[in-house]
């Protein structure tokens, strides 16, 4: 007869064996079934056009054109393409390898639900269209990855949310004006103060409305420098002058008047050796003027427009305070009698 010690060990034995047998069918299973890409039904390749949604609620849309990606709710305002393709890519590789979830009610905390997600991409060809859900992450560049209308959860790996950016500066050329600080010859600008010009005078420069017996006061020329001669966008427009954009009259002009280095097709490689004897040519200059407009104030940034430039722009608020605000008495150095005056009231 069996004691109760041996029927506890016959009883421990058992619930091995089932657990055994649980593992082997789990194991076959996970060995059998065929891993397929999250992206169904095309290939990056074959993807025209891209849209990318956050959680805030911007949205960023790519189109493929015939000279490479685009952004064709601006105009078709170019884009750096290899960065598209090589997160098209990515997104051509997340596969059904890893199972996280098949329950609805982990859509929440996994961030893949249709309101509460981290990134949703819709990816469209002539033929076919796919929606995804990518939502946290599950390690170093890993993410949950959804299917739209499907209730699997796949844990992705090579990629993150965040590479998916809906802000534009993230993809574009931000380069909007860009002149060497050095190369400038005249800055003027116009605001509801009046009109201050500035001349370069060999490696200083000179304020034009300054009066004979008064000494230039010369702090704010580094940063109506710096903001005239280079100019990043926050967010391209488009080509077309809207009327909300204000630039019918200007809150503030800048005109600027450079010199621009001449290239010659003849001039010799920077290699090659020269005569003897002679001495390298002086590099030829011409002059070049361009003009910034700055119109209506927005929420994001204000809106610019530069006459050397196709597309209307948003730009940062900054840029259109370093010229806002210039006074006529900005740029009037205090004497020592005033200063000493202020000083002792």
């Amino acid at each position: 007869m069996l004691n109760r010690s041996n029927l506890y060990l016959i009883a421990l034995l058992l619930a091995q064996l089932a657990l055994l047998i649980v593992m082997a069918v789990s194991s076959s299973g996970a060995e059998t079934r065929a891993v397929a890409p999250i992206l169904q039904g095309m290939t990056a390749a074959e993807v025209t056009r891209l849209t990318i949604a956050d959680e805030a609620g911007d949205i960023l849309v790519f189109a493929r054109a015939d000279d490479g990606w685009v952004l064709p709710l601006a105009d078709d305002f170019p884009v750096n393409g290899e960065k598209v393709d090589e997160m098209l890519s990515k997104i051509e590789q997340l596969d059904t390898r890893r199972l996280v979830a098949s329950n609805p009610a982990n859509f929440a905390r996994l961030e893949v639900k249709e309101d509460d997600f981290r990134r949703q991409l819709t990816l469209e060809t002539g033929t076919a269209r796919a929606e995804l859900y990518l939502g946290a992450s599950g390690g170093v560049d890993t993410v949950y990855t959804r299917r739209a209308g499907e209730d699997e959860v796949w844990l992705g790996f090579g990629l993150s949310s965040w590479e998916l950016s809906t802000q534009a500066p993230t993809w574009v050329d931000t380069s909007y004006v860009n002149v060497p600080q050095d190369d400038l010859l005249e800055i003027s600008v116009r605001n509801a103060n009046g009109t201050f010009t500035f001349r370069r005078d060999g490696e200083s420069w000179t304020y034009a409305d300054l009066p004979a017996d008064a000494t230039f006061e010369d702090t704010k020329m580094p940063s109506i420098l710096r903001n005239a001669a280079t100019l990043r966008l926050m967010e391209p427009l488009g080509r077309e002058a809207l009327p909300d954009y204000q630039l019918d009259a200007p809150q503030v002009s800048v005109d600027a008047r450079y010199r621009a280095l001449v290239e010659s097709a003849d001039a010799p490689e920077e290699t090659a050796e020269l005569a003897d004897g002679a001495d390298a040519a002086p590099p030829d200059y011409t002059e070049e003027r361009y003009r910034i407009d700055f119109g209506a104030q927005r929420e994001a940034g204000v809106v610019v427009k530069a006459d050397t430039a196709d597309y209307y722009i948003l730009a940062r608020d900054t840029v259109l305070s370093a010229f806002s605000s210039l006074k006529h008495e900005d740029f009037i150095r205090a004497s020592a009698e005033d200063e000493a005056a202020t000083a002792n009231p």
